[in-house]
């Protein structure tokens, strides 16, 4: 397994500890939404910077970006208080999944580009990362231990789908 599948793969499950710890929070009583959206963000830019500078000989740019995102992310949970009505966090979120999208597209045609059968599987994942973001987006209206509960599906979700791209590419080298 090469450096970067190593650094991808322990991104993706610091991505799914961050969404198991997040459905864990709601039964410890910790559900401040503002709080933990400026967490979300903050570790999630922090990691993926992380990720670029572990990973930059690679010409891979998406963690960059995706940390990026997440700063201005960060930077709109700061000027809009997500907490005052539930449009405004539904907004922000997905204001971050848009852009994200972004990010991920230019992954696959990165990946399209050099005839490379990943893309295929980044498609997968671009659809269902989407989806899971609108109906995240969506179901946000309730009550802030179920706001906390949704992110953290979401969350949990979307690191699951960040570890098929180092696994994928593991068992491909393999084979």
């Amino acid at each position: 397994m090469k450096q970067k599948q190593k650094v991808d793969m322990v991104i993706a499950l610091c991505l799914v500890f961050i969404g198991v710890l997040l459905l864990v929070l709601p039964i410890m009583g910790i559900t401040n939404i503002y709080h933990l959206m400026i967490f979300i963000f903050s570790s999630y830019s922090l990691l993926n910077l992380l990720q670029f500078i572990l990973t930059r000989t690679s010409k891979d740019y998406e963690s960059i970006y995706s940390a990026i995102i997440s700063l201005v992310t960060l930077l709109m949970c700061f000027i809009f208080d997500p907490t005052s009505q539930t449009r405004i966090l539904a907004l922000i979120l997905m204001t971050w999944i848009s852009f994200m999208s972004l990010a991920k597209l230019k992954k696959i045609d990165y990946y399209h580009d050099r005839n490379d059968r990943m893309w295929k599987i980044r498609v997968f994942n671009l659809s269902f990362f989407l989806l899971t973001g609108i109906l995240t987006s969506i179901n946000l209206a309730y009550s802030s231990d179920v706001q906390v509960l949704v992110i953290g599906f979401f969350m949990l979700i979307h690191g699951i789908l960040e570890l098929f791209d180092p696994i994928v590419k593991t068992l491909i080298a393999h084979s």
